[in-house]
């Protein structure tokens, strides 16, 4: 019998750390295979000032292959375009098609491609917002035959979770995990200045997601249904 996936898709090294990460090793704990896809290098978001481009993509991927390691990931992909300057091109689809035709997950995980309200700019930057679309695009593509034809045959994707959601319908209760989520995040040493500065305020703006829960992951959850 084969073993159930999910699929999570992110634009930069450490946005899943951010959106899901306890979420994500329930379902490793359940028996889920969980790969990441990483769209771009993450090289522009530095807080020190490192002038080889190289240099600054090694680190970032080293730190999103050791926060993965905690979680349990599978498998960590990257797609290695440019930090600051993705496009929704028909390439990138087909790429994220393909990807969801060949390991057939049950899930996906993605950036809310509905928030356009541009009420904060590091929430809804460009590339926060193409690759949530070209994700819901290409899950839809995935379902279909013909569209990309893939060996594996077409896919249908049960259920979609969107982090980083203005409208959020289910909420992942992490109170009893959250220093192990913020463990996680700190694996990303070049995204802080000051951690522990970084950590009290996480805490306080999490905190105001759910009234259930003292501290939770946040998601707008949709079920894929074929209408024919």
């Amino acid at each position: 019998m084969k073993k159930k996936s999910v699929l999570a898709i992110c634009a930069h090294p450490d946005d899943l750390e951010f959106g899901c990460t306890i979420t994500v090793k329930r379902l490793i704990e359940q028996g889920y295979k969980v790969y990441y896809v990483i769209a771009t290098n993450g090289e522009n978001g530095f807080k020190k000032t490192i002038e080889s481009r190289q240099h600054r993509i090694a680190i970032r991927k080293k730190e999103q292959l050791a926060a993965a390691k905690k979680i349990g990931i599978e498998k960590v992909i990257f797609l290695g375009y440019k930090d600051g300057f993705i496009e929704y091109k028909e390439t990138l689809r087909k790429r994220l098609t393909i990807l969801i035709k060949q390991i057939k997950p049950e899930i996906v995980f993605s950036f809310d491609p509905a928030n356009q309200e541009f009420s904060s700019l590091n929430l809804f930057h460009r590339d926060h917002r193409v690759v949530g679309l070209a994700a819901f695009d290409a899950c839809f593509a995935a379902k279909n035959n013909f569209i990309y034809p893939h060996k594996n045959g077409a896919c249908k994707v049960d259920k979609i979770y969107f982090y980083g959601s203005n409208n959020p319908n289910y909420y992942t209760n992490i109170t009893r995990e959250i220093e192990f989520k913020l463990e996680v995040l700190s694996c990303h040493e070049s995204q802080f200045s000051n951690f522990n500065e970084f950590t009290e305020r996480f805490k306080e703006r999490i905190a105001q997601q759910s009234k259930k829960y003292k501290y939770s992951e946040a998601f707008r959850v949709i079920e894929v249904v074929n209408l024919t």
